[in-house]
């Protein structure tokens, strides 16, 4: 299960000094930074377009995208813009799902509803807190999210890799191991504690 860093700072300074550690540090391949809108959740970021990821190759780049629908296509088109190769938008803010590769369910939303885009998805993102804001507590429905998504992926031989994000503290490192998340997005303060 690999440890994904995640960054959420409305600070392009402190985005920066977040970055140069993970990248000095070489333990991480994935590092996540998240993107709010300050209208799909009561928080403000910074935005794809504030960040220049080159400096910090050959790591890889997921954008969450936690934006509402009038916003969707200006911000995933700035992910690609600059380089992120994985753009994530969180489902229940948007009308086509069925555009991204990869999607982030809502703790509270029914598997349900994202398991008609499995098939053409790269990524599912499990959220076990509500979006928007770092330092809430795990929510443990996100472990039936795995299980379930662990179970549609097996029954119709899917690709789609599995990450939960928020809340995430080496407690839970182990049973989201054993119960088949291919990857955990952590706070980067939480993970680089953990060095």
């Amino acid at each position: 299960m690999e440890i994904v860093p995640a960054i959420l700072t409305d600070n392009r300074r402190e985005l920066e000094e977040w970055l140069v550690r993970l990248k000095e540090i070489k333990k991480f391949e994935r590092v996540q930074i998240d993107f709010i809108d300050g209208e799909y959740a009561n928080n403000l970021t910074v935005r794809p377009s504030d960040v220049d990821l080159l400096p910090y190759l050959p790591m890889l780049f997921d954008a969450h995208l936690m934006v509402t629908e009038k916003n969707i296509s200006v911000w995933s088109g700035e992910a690609t813009r600059v380089g992120f190769d994985r753009v994530i938008a969180q489902m229940e803010s948007i009308s086509q799902p069925e555009i991204f590769k990869g999607l982030a369910m809502d703790v509270h939303s029914p598997v349900e509803a994202i398991q008609p885009y499995l098939p053409k998805l790269e990524a599912v993102v499990v959220m076990a807190v509500e979006p928007g804001f770092s330092g809430q507590e795990f929510v443990n429905l996100a472990v039936e999210h795995l299980k379930q998504l662990i179970g549609y992926r097996k029954k119709y031989d899917l690709k789609y890799k599995i990450c939960v994000d928020g809340g995430v503290d080496d407690i839970h490192l182990p049973f989201l191991e054993k119960w088949g998340a291919d990857e955990v997005a952590v706070g980067v303060r939480r993970v680089l504690e953990w060095l």
